[in-house]
């Protein structure tokens, strides 16, 4: 069982078709209402990034058989057609099409697939608007990876004057939300109420559909995903089990985008990055005076150019150390206001307890060190 976009998919085998669609991708009924749901086999002819997730691949015709259910029969029936009936109540059903190939030849699995369309049924007496267009904005083109963006539904009439917007968890309309899809959900993915994830730098774009009383309706919108606005390296055991590494040694993070999503606030943005001794289960770095290389258990970091280390608003999570530290990291000892970053073996908040983070608002490239081992690393902030 696999989710993809919020879009539920069960392979039961290696198939002779690559996905399903039920259409429409998402429902709002009047109490009594009916919409009819039709199912769409697809090739792989397009798995890949920028491909429309709406129909992902050439439509093709399998030997199968198509069956339906609702997951709430008190909202929403669905028929062996594939008819949905609103019941007398308010609230939302998902309904489940699947579609079983039945194989050609001997030796070739049987493979069933399914998709899901949400129903909302409106409060008794009430009737779906007349749409006549729906949009998808937000207040920026951007987000880091990681970050998240939320996006605005927006539906108008036939003169172009909003009926209803939809936001996050805000939707006074009673109207059922849209299906969203990600174009590249490497890049970029996308939940049920349009909140959109950032992956991996690149570009993806949000697809969403509905249909409002019989009347179906697309939108788009495109987003780049930059560099993380913020970053932790830490100080670990190198994987060859000898020697003590900062891990990632070199790492990108966009003060540009932290600027443009106020983050960590509007009054001082830019990038946050921290530094800690944090552990796996494979290295869980209870570092000992006996363990290390240089008999040490406390780590510094020293900035080429500490200036650009500025202070961070925030102390780091479960970090003992107050915020406003800025530049190297240890200047004092154990216990001071500026801590080395040290391993504790046992107790509470053992990894990271001395975690310090620094803020940088300048782009360019930024190498520190570890002077009580010799471990080295790159920041670039763009």
């Amino acid at each position: 069982m696999a989710c993809n976009n919020d879009k539920m998919t069960e392979v039961l085998n290696v198939s002779q078709f690559y996905a399903v669609r039920v259409d429409p991708q998402a429902i709002t009924l009047a109490q009594g209402g009916t919409q009819t749901l039709t199912v769409t086999a697809f090739d792989a002819s397009c798995p890949a990034a920028g491909c429309n997730p709406l129909a992902p691949g050439n439509p093709i015709s399998v030997n199968g058989v198509t069956t339906f259910r609702s997951t709430d029969t008190t909202v929403a029936r669905v028929d062996p057609n594939g008819v949905v009936t609103a019941q007398a109540k308010a609230g939302t059903a998902n309904i489940i099409g699947t579609l079983q190939n039945i194989p050609g030849g001997t030796s070739i699995p049987s493979v069933t697939l399914a998709d899901t369309t949400p129903v909302t049924v409106l409060a008794a007496g009430a009737t779906p608007p007349a749409v006549a267009g729906m949009t998808l904005t937000s207040s920026r083109a951007t987000a880091g990876a990681g970050s998240t963006d939320t996006l605005t539904i927006t539906y108008t009439d036939a003169g172009g004057a909003t009926i209803a917007t939809q936001r996050g968890a805000t939707n006074a309309s009673g109207i059922g939300r849209p299906a969203f899809f990600s174009g590249d959900p490497s890049v970029a993915t996308v939940g049920t109420t349009g909140i959109v994830t950032g992956v991996k730098p690149g570009t993806a774009t949000i697809s969403a559909s509905n249909t409002v009383g019989g009347v179906t309706k697309t939108a788009t919108f495109p987003i780049t995903i930059t560099d993380p606005v913020t970053a932790t390296i830490s100080i670990t055991t190198a994987t060859s089990g000898t020697g003590i590494i900062f891990f990632p040694d070199s790492i990108t993070v966009s003060a540009t985008e932290a600027v443009v999503e106020g983050r960590p606030n509007t009054t001082t943005p830019g990038a946050v990055v921290t530094w800690a001794v944090v552990g796996t289960t494979l290295f869980p770095n209870t570092f000992t005076t006996t363990t290390t290389p240089n008999s040490t258990d406390c780590f510094n970091v020293t900035f080429a150019n500490p200036t650009a280390a500025g202070a961070a608003p925030t102390a780091p999570s479960g970090s003992t150390v107050p915020a406003g530290n800025s530049g190297n990291i240890g200047t004092g000892g154990a216990g001071s206001t500026n801590p080395p970053l040290c391993s504790v073996p046992t107790g509470n908040n053992a990894f990271g307890k001395d975690a310090q983070a620094r803020l940088f608002t300048i782009p360019g490239t930024y190498t520190f060190t570890s002077t009580t081992n010799g471990a080295k690393g790159t920041l670039v902030v763009k």
